[in-house]
């Protein structure tokens, strides 16, 4: 079940609750509410799964960036052991592989930064949408929370008006007998 389908029944729960006579209250099952709070509780942690997943992928894009940074020093060392191979050449080659190597240096140090910076969006996206979520919730089973513990304050204090008036009432019929 999703948070989003759980807060749909506390909304459908709300609906079908039966109105108080002679008020705007409504009668509702509580202990209904309250599993449909405990279910949305238990569904949280999706969020954070998906939070953590994208953290994984993260390592993820770093290892890929990294094997990518090791294969082209690989390549680049081959190239330049061929070219020092190559004794007429020895001393270009040289510093063709310096070159080389430096390129590919450079190139892995790219790859890694973008990766990192890349991981390190998706993670702050992840958590922030997380929070979100969890604040969002928190903040509608607040409100519905709000609104039961009002509706119930109201109908007590109906009840407590409607015992005075029976009360003065019945106090006024034993004054004129």
């Amino acid at each position: 079940m999703t948070i989003e389908s759980l807060l749909d029944e506390i909304e459908d729960i709300l609906e079908e609750g039966k109105s108080v006579p002679f008020t705007s209250n409504l009668l509702i099952d509580v202990a209904e509410i309250k599993r449909v709070i405990e279910d949305i509780r238990l569904n949280m942690p999706d969020e954070l799964m998906q939070a953590r997943k994208i953290a994984s992928e993260r390592k993820e894009i770093l290892a890929a960036a990294q094997n990518s940074a090791d294969e082209i020093i690989a390549a680049a060392h081959k190239r330049a052991k061929e070219l020092v191979e190559d004794h007429e050449i020895t001393k270009g080659a040289e510093s063709a592989a310096a070159d080389i190597m430096a390129q590919a240096r450079t190139q892995a140090g790219e790859i890694v930064e973008g990766a990192r910076a890349t991981a390190s969006e998706l993670t702050d996206q992840a958590q922030k949408w997380a929070n979100d979520m969890r604040t969002s919730a928190g903040e509608y089973v607040e409100n519905i929370v709000a609104l039961a513990d009002e509706s119930l304050t109201n109908s007590v204090n109906e009840i407590r008006r409607a015992r005075q008036s029976l009360r003065a009432a019945a106090q006024h019929k034993r004054t004129d007998n």
